[in-house]
């Protein structure tokens, strides 16, 4: 199915053009350094890297942004400096023999404090569509709603000035800077900058796609444009940029992570690049399962009450736990998992040889691993919760790495558990942040530490003060 990204915005381009019939793409001609435009990435294609001026040369650019469409229908954000940025990165270095990892090891996912609150507006320019753009957005919406624990919520007062500077909702839903725009919408991942947050909707091009007699014509519409698009949003990647698509030329880049197996007939997956649906882009029964597995319901849980059995092994009953050993199963590193959580060698190599064909859901798939088992899983369990360290737990500035989970854990169980007058005295944080951390959790216990961070007057100083007062440093 789809899998989560953290460098860039998505789009969802005239494609069928660019991937399906051959068609010659002449590029535009580049009067000066700065005007920089085309639609051709013609590179993909040809197994040549070309230069950059080359490259720059066949890319379109929104002129009222500093946005950039790359790889047949990935947008970037920052101009001409942005667009260098990814040639090096992924044109010159997605044909080494590297592959880039997620940012700081942290999938692109909205925070529990933020997921239910995917609000939006929908602009005034769409003009007499307006209507048919805010029925096809809440249809969208309640496909993945169905199953991906978040909420998406139109606000409709904020419609009258929707635009790039709005501050009244997450996203804005806008036009195109033109007509001529070469995609029928774009989106953006949740871990963009709050400006990069936009979804545009290219409505001209979906009429002239619609003029024909071919598959496109007969199945295209704008809400199954817009559940691709939010999936998005969700933080979702393509799903033909996996190796298992065999088509190298909708190949984007090696920054994904699998969160199910292969699926041809996703949402995310486009139809001319070995796709096996076509172009209703609906969510099929494995969109639907990585959605919630992605965004699951735990309630109000971050921990249970009973984790362990009788025996000490791990309760297979108890939601967030389960999740995330799981996860951690699904993207520790070989060293995290032989070093630090010291499980036998032989259960790492095949954790990362299942976890790449299949990636586990739950831990009956973990304790079925003959090298594994329960006490391998208790291990992972110790990892998490007990006395588990990273090889890195701050930055560079001193800050807390949410990525290293152990130790978010141990935070988040002192921000959930310890009493106020702990927090005020013995961690010594800002009495306002004590009291305010006593007040949230009580409403909604913290999961994460980006819920955390969303509490009044606790930040940086305030999370680097609760690691020193549990690891006397």
């Amino acid at each position: 199915m789809k899998s989560t990204h953290l460098c860039l915005i998505c789009a969802l381009l005239l494609l069928p053009t660019a991937c399906g019939e051959a068609q010659d793409a002449q590029p535009a001609e580049t009067e000066t350094d700065d005007d920089f435009g085309g639609k051709g990435d013609w590179w993909g294609n040809t197994g040549e890297t070309p230069s950059f001026e080359e490259f720059a040369e066949q890319i379109y650019c929104e002129p009222d942004t500093d946005v950039c469409i790359v790889e047949g229908d990935l947008p970037i954000a920052g101009g001409r400096d942005g667009l260098r940025a990814y040639y090096e990165a992924r044109v010159v270095g997605s044909r080494s023999a590297l592959s880039v990892q997620h940012e700081d090891g942290v999938d692109a996912r909205w925070p529990r404090a933020q997921r239910f609150e995917l609000t939006y507006c929908v602009s005034d320019a769409f003009g007499d569509r307006k209507a048919e753009v805010i029925e096809a957005m809440a249809g969208a919406a309640a496909a993945w709603q169905e199953h991906a624990h978040a909420e998406f919520r139109h606000v409709p007062e904020a419609d009258a000035d929707c635009d790039m500077g709005t501050d009244r909702v997450l996203f804005p839903v806008l036009t195109p800077p033109s007509a001529d725009a070469p995609y029928f919408a774009r989106a953006f991942f949740p871990n963009y900058e709050t400006k990069e947050r936009q979804v545009r909707i290219n409505v001209a091009s979906m009429d002239d796609a619609l003029t024909g007699n071919d598959e496109l014509a007969q199945n295209l519409t704008l809400e199954g444009v817009l559940r691709h698009e939010l999936g998005h949003v969700l933080g979702f990647r393509h799903e033909h940029t996996r190796p298992e698509a065999n088509y190298s030329w909708c190949f984007e880049d090696d920054n994904y992570r699998p969160i199910t197996g292969y699926d041809a007939s996703s949402v995310m997956h486009y139809p001319q690049c070995n796709g096996e649906g076509d172009w209703s882009l609906t969510l099929t029964e494995t969109d639907k399962e990585g959605a919630a597995f992605f965004y699951p319901d735990y309630e109000k849980l971050a921990r249970c009450d009973e984790e362990l059995d009788a025996d000490g092994h791990v309760r297979e009953d108890c939601v967030p736990v389960e999740h995330q050993i799981v996860e951690l199963a699904n993207t520790a590193s070989a060293e995290i998992l032989d070093d630090w959580a010291r499980l036998d060698t032989r259960a790492v190599d095949d954790i990362l040889a299942h976890r790449d064909r299949q990636p586990f859901h739950t831990l009956a798939d973990l304790k079925a691993m003959r090298y594994l088992e329960e006490q391998g899983v208790r291990k992972l369990y110790d990892y998490l919760y007990v006395d588990g360290r990273c090889p890195e737990e701050l930055d560079a500035d001193g800050r807390v790495l949410a990525s290293c989970q152990p130790v978010a854990n141990r935070i988040l169980e002192l921000a959930n558990t310890a009493s106020f007058e702990t927090l005020d005295e013995a961690v010594s944080l800002d009495r306002r942040a004590a009291e305010n951390i006593v007040a949230a959790r009580e409403q909604q216990p913290f999961d994460e530490l980006g819920g955390l961070w969303l509490v009044d007057y606790v930040k940086t100083r305030a999370m680097r003060k609760m690691y020193d007062y549990l690891y006397g440093e």
